[in-house]
């Protein structure tokens, strides 16, 4: 019988640890650029008197109707939300497209 030796481990330079680190941050801040550019997507609609956003995780109705009337009073805002949108309760889902006056 013939051995076979075992491949030695694999084993990094210094300048390997270095290249694998900056594309680890490379990759991580596309990820993050992307997913902020999805999250944050608030665009306009038809005749531009209609806003669509889309809902980040930890977002409530609440804190959405205060950020788009800081002004006004916030539970008429939440109403004018839910009406708006056909929501049954103030319940959010990440990634859900609310429409904003």
């Amino acid at each position: 019988m013939v051995e076979r030796s075992a491949a030695p481990p694999l084993r990094l330079t210094r300048r390997g640890r270095i290249v694998l680190v900056v594309l680890v941050m490379v990759v991580f801040s596309l990820v993050l650029s992307l997913a902020r550019v999805r999250s944050s997507a608030t665009s306009r609609v038809g005749d531009g008197s209609t806003r669509v956003h889309v809902v980040r995780p930890g977002e409530t109705l609440w804190g959405i109707a205060r950020a788009v009337a800081p002004d006004n009073d916030t539970r008429v805002v939440v109403a004018r939300l839910a009406g708006m949108n056909q929501l049954d309760s103030t319940d959010l889902v990440p990634g859900q497209a609310l429409r904003l006056p």
